[in-house]
């Protein structure tokens, strides 16, 4: 398995150009999303779920990042009842045996 690709975390459409070093998501890119005025907290929550949906179904080993979901119902929100969805994004490096130095104390 290889490491995701721009189109499979970013969509279908979306592109990085080296020179400018631009990331472009067309709103196309993000099929979840269907307003076509998004704010900005709604473009963030499309590309979290579609790099979520990616991750999911590739969770070979030497993909270096997984995410998973929890989604709570109800909790309270400036005291108005509200699904909570939990994004909890891992990645893998390197392993460095830890060191306990006291002197960092």
């Amino acid at each position: 398995m290889t490491q995701p690709l721009i189109t499979d975390l970013f969509g279908a459409t979306a592109t990085f150009s080296g020179t400018p070093k631009v990331l472009e998501i067309p709103l196309t890119s993000l099929p979840a999303l269907t307003s076509s005025n998004p704010t900005a907290l709604e473009l963030y929550a499309a590309i979290v779920q579609t790099a979520h949906t990616w991750l999911n179904a590739n969770t070979d080993a030497s993909v270096l990042a997984a995410s998973d979901i929890t989604i709570s119902s109800p909790v309270t929100r400036n005291g108005v009842a509200k699904t909570q969805f939990q994004f909890t994004e891992r990645f893998y490096g390197v392993y460095n045996a830890p060191t306990f130095d006291p002197n960092a104390i």
